[in-house]
C-alpha cells in the first residue's frame, strides 16, 4: 500500500508541474505514475510498476504530445522577437536611399538602421516607409503609400 501512495504523490506533483508549465511533458509522467499506482494495487512488483510508468510516460510524450502541442497552437500568430519584430512596422527615413547599393537610414525601435528599398529604387528623406523584410542587418522597406510587391 505504501507504493500506491508513493505513486499517487508522484502523480500529483507532476500534475502540479504540468499546470505551471503547460509543456505537455509532466502530464504524461503524472499519467504514468497513476498507471504505476494501479499496478501497485493489482499486486505487481516495483519493477512492473516502473515499467508501466516508463511506457505510459514515454509513449505519451512521443505519441500524444506532438498532436496536443499542434492543437494548442492552432490559430495563434507566430511569435516574432528581436529584429524580426520590425517587419510590418512603419518608420520614417532620416537619410535618403540613393539606390540599390546606397542605403539610407531609419530610426525604428529607438535605433538607427540602414535601409534599402525592395526594388532598389531611391527614396528621399522624411518618406514614411514600411519594413517588409530583414536581410542581415539591413531593413528592406517600401514607401508607405506604395502597394506591396506581389509574391509568386
Amino acid at each position: 500500500m505504501a507504493a500506491f501512495w508513493f505513486w499517487v504523490i508522484v502523480a500529483v506533483a507532476f500534475a502540479i508541474a504540468e499546470v505551471m508549465t503547460v509543456a505537455f511533458f509532466a502530464a504524461f509522467i503524472a499519467l504514468g505514475a497513476l498507471g504505476a499506482a494501479i499496478a501497485s494495487l493489482l499486486g505487481f512488483n516495483l519493477l512492473v510498476q516502473a515499467i508501466v510508468l516508463g511506457i505510459i510516460g514515454v509513449a505519451g510524450i512521443f505519441v500524444a504530445r506532438p498532436y496536443l502541442v499542434a492543437r494548442v497552437h492552432v490559430g495563434r500568430p507566430a511569435l516574432r522577437s528581436g529584429a524580426d519584430s520590425m517587419v510590418g512596422q512603419q518608420a520614417v527615413l532620416l537619410e535618403p536611399i540613393r539606390g540599390a547599393g546606397e542605403p539610407g537610414h531609419v530610426k525604428i525601435a529607438g535605433e538607427l538602421w540602414p535601409a534599402v528599398t525592395e526594388d532598389g529604387s531611391s527614396l528621399p528623406a522624411t518618406t514614411p516607409v514600411i519594413v517588409t523584410a530583414l536581410r542581415s542587418t539591413v531593413l528592406i522597406v517600401r514607401a508607405a503609400s506604395s502597394q506591396p510587391t506581389p509574391t509568386v
